[in-house]
């Protein structure tokens, strides 16, 4: 790719970006939801199962074990949002439009990718302020970068799945696919209690699990207990999401428009 195309390949993609954005105030529809989910599982989920902070979870507040459970899931609805809005434009001929113009291809889905791990900066703020007020003393600066730089990552990992089902269905009737692989990844890994207090098959696909690294790496950044240790397994996690992800959502792209 010469310098020129990749130039205007972000350009075109910072603008489809824009676009996606500037969407949740002319269609609040679409936006809303994401934004109501994750403070939903941080209200109701820490009220029904608040029991739990008797065992050892590594807090004795169930609110705060929580909050990364919900950061994370906003920045999963943000990259949910990604392959709607996308499925949205192939249903009104937008794509055609854009694929039929100068525009670089990729940028169709550089655009909503970008836009999903901006949109998850939003959603997990809301979340933080929403710990603080339910009284939970916010983590230091390296912390708070951590928590937001996880939901962000897991923002555009599941954006590129979402947005890979929207290419193929093309069609935002497909948008309850994206969501459930989203909420089988989530909830069965240490969404609700950690791996040490799991038994059974859940312990083993938690186990195997790549949003379990991301949501323990989270939680350590919460608790200020992130080492090494734990942020290099989430690395890796995020990583092998982006590169099986990024792949399907590539391989649609490619196959639109010829057939």
């Amino acid at each position: 790719m010469s310098s020129s195309t990749l130039q205007r390949t972000a350009s075109v993609s910072g603008m489809l970006a824009w676009r996606s954005l500037i969407l949740v105030r002319r269609m609040p529809s679409v936006f809303i939801p994401s934004l109501v989910m994750p403070l939903f599982i941080l209200v109701a989920t820490s009220g029904a199962f608040h029991g739990i902070s008797a065992l050892p979870i590594g807090t004795g507040s169930y609110l705060a074990f929580t909050l990364p459970f919900a950061t994370v899931m906003g920045g999963g609805f943000a990259g949910i949002n990604a392959g709607m809005t996308l499925a949205r434009d192939i249903e009104g001929g937008f794509v055609d439009r854009l694929i039929s113009s100068p525009a670089p291809r990729l940028s169709l889905v550089a655009g909503p990718f970008t836009a999903a791990a901006m949109r998850s900066i939003f959603t997990t703020t809301v979340v933080l302020i929403a710990g603080t007020l339910g009284g939970i003393v916010p983590p230091g600066l390296t912390g708070t970068v951590a928590i937001y730089l996880l939901a962000a990552f897991f923002a555009m990992s599941t954006a590129c799945w979402s947005m890979g089902v929207a290419l193929r269905a093309r069609t935002v009737q497909a948008a309850p696919l994206m969501q459930l692989v989203v909420f089988v990844l989530v909830f069965t890994s240490v969404a609700y209690a950690p791996r040490s207090l799991q038994t059974g098959w859940l312990r083993h696909v938690a186990d195997w699990n790549p949003v379990t690294r991301i949501l323990e790496a989270s939680r350590a950044a919460e608790f200020e207990t992130l080492s090494w240790g734990l942020l290099w397994p989430a690395i890796i996690s995020i990583a092998i999401l982006l590169g099986v992800l990024g792949v399907f959502a590539l391989h649609g792209l490619a196959k639109l428009g010829k057939d």
